[in-house]
């Protein structure tokens, strides 16, 4: 194996690590549907997930919510300070999927220089007042 497969196999595992309980069982019985197509179908959805963009496919490393919206989320979270990254993952995935659209406006419409600055905001928000918080923000 070259360091660069076994990189790419800590990484994988990491990310498994980290995900949550419901997103291991959504990856486990994807992995089942998958296994039960032709082959001829399993090889072109692989080609397909092989084929994105690199930074879109390893938003699905995240899990199955976060990933859905990580194209949109990525200039966001896609540069986060070590230190921030697990508080902000755990951020992320307390907010319901009409709460990740309307953060994913936000990021998409806030200019480069202050994205740090929103995503400081968003975790300095209890997770009760998160949700005021991103419609008082889409408001602006």
């Amino acid at each position: 194996m070259t360091p660069a497969q076994r990189a790419e196999l800590r990484a994988r595992y990491a990310a498994w690590k980290g995900l949550t309980a419901t997103d291991r069982v959504v990856l486990r019985q994807a992995r089942e549907r998958l296994h039960g197509l032709p082959d001829d179908q399993q090889r072109a959805l692989r080609t397909q997930f092989t084929a994105m963009d690199r930074l879109h496919r390893d938003g699905w490393r995240l899990g199955s919510q976060l990933g859905a919206f990580y194209p949109q989320l990525q200039p966001l979270i896609g540069y986060v300070p070590p230190a921030q990254r697990d508080t902000l993952l755990a951020a992320l995935r307390s907010l319901d999927a009409g709460q990740l659209e309307q953060l994913a406006m936000l990021a998409q419409r806030t200019p480069p220089q202050e994205r740090d600055g929103l995503r400081d905001a968003l975790l300095a928000q209890a997770p009760a007042t998160r949700s005021a918080w991103l419609k008082r923000q889409l408001a602006r």
